[in-house]
């Protein structure tokens, strides 16, 4: 009986560790859910247009209603962000690709220049438009936490002309964090003697380019306006990259850090497009038009960069070109104004496969 009852247990345990076996091996294993969503950094196109209201001075359409776009780095897949009876200019895509800073005019008194220009942050699809401060020209760092912008020294200047992101009288570079809260912008150039303005963050570095023009030269033409280079602590002397009599604006990093474009005024009163090292030496000259090639902007891979240009009375378009000067293709074609392109890239989720 005691063998019949020990093998009795043992089959019974056999057959108990046997059913477990089947259970576990046979379970099958976990399947990724094809739906499921993944983060990716597309290349994106941000720039202002006025094709919805493309009649009259393309000036006044800028101050009265032009919008922030958005566009794939090929022109597809175009949408608007912004949508209303103010001007909103100079869209800049973070780092991170999530959030855009802007200017706009939406928050201008009576009596103050069209161009008066406050800064805004949103996110990439257009939602959570919040103010951030008075200012213009906005860059982002390299960590996307704090903006580099021109402004007026005294919050009391006003625009020395009227095109847009035009600076004050008093305008110097400031650096502020975009994450702290109630942070306090940092005057970086406080500069009285001059006016400052169109700063660009390196990628690669905490370094801001800008350019600085003597007070009293013509707003429209400076031929004071210089490029310079400032550490984003604002410790340290600017250094000077360029030195000539002629007119430099915009100037703007490549992704690697390693060279810089600006709009420059050679062989004509147009602006062309020019490209030098980052400390100033190898100044070439990409574009020859009898228009002006203007706000250039690099591609992320550094391939390629994207301008806009008129094309037509009251019509300017965005072309791209290739980094040495060829190549020129013609990316939009619409009424109305295309232009101050921002290259850069945007986070999206898309479906696996």
């Amino acid at each position: 009986m005691k063998t019949n009852n020990h093998k009795t247990a043992t089959l019974i345990a056999f057959v108990a560790i046997s059913s477990w076996c089947v259970v576990m091996l046979g379970k099958p294993a976990p399947t990724q859910n094809r739906s499921e969503k993944k983060e990716e950094m597309v290349s994106t196109i941000a720039f202002v247009s006025t094709r919805h209201l493309p009649s009259g001075d393309p000036l006044l359409g800028l101050a009265l209603g032009s919008e922030i776009y958005l566009m794939d780095g090929d022109g597809t897949n175009v949408r608007r962000l912004t949508n209303n009876s103010y001007g909103d200019l100079f869209p800049s895509i973070s780092p991170d690709g999530k959030t855009i800073v802007f200017e706009s005019n939406r928050l201008r008194t009576e009596g103050e220049p069209l161009n008066t220009s406050d800064l805004f942050l949103m996110n990439t699809d257009g939602s959570d438009q919040r103010h951030l401060m008075r200012g213009s020209s906005a860059t982002w760092s390299r960590d996307s936490k704090s903006v580099a912008y021109h402004a007026s020294a005294s919050g009391t200047g006003k625009p020395v002309a009227m095109f847009p992101g035009a600076a004050t009288n008093d305008s110097d570079i400031f650096v502020i964090s975009v994450v702290k809260k109630e942070a306090r912008p940092k005057n970086i150039t406080n500069n009285p003697t001059a006016i400052d303005d169109d700063p660009d963050w390196s990628p690669s570095e905490d370094k801001i380019v800008f350019v600085s023009k003597d007070i009293k030269d013509n707003p429209t033409d400076a031929v004071s306006a210089e490029i310079y280079v400032i550490d984003a602590d604002g410790k340290g002397k600017p250094i000077r990259l360029t030195n000539n009599h002629e007119e430099e604006r915009a100037p703007a990093w490549s992704p690697d850090g390693k060279h810089i474009l600006f709009m420059c005024r050679r062989g004509g009163r147009d602006f062309e497009i020019c490209i030098m090292n980052a400390d100033g030496s190898g100044q070439i000259q990409l574009t020859d038009n009898t228009v002006g090639d203007l706000t250039a902007s690099w591609s992320p891979n550094g391939q390629k960069i994207v301008v806009h240009r008129p094309v037509s009375p009251n019509r300017y378009q965005l072309w791209l070109i290739n980094v040495d000067g060829s190549g020129e293709i013609q990316l939009t074609d619409t009424p109305g104004l295309n232009g101050f392109p921002n290259w850069g890239q945007v986070r999206t989720r898309s479906t696996g496969k």
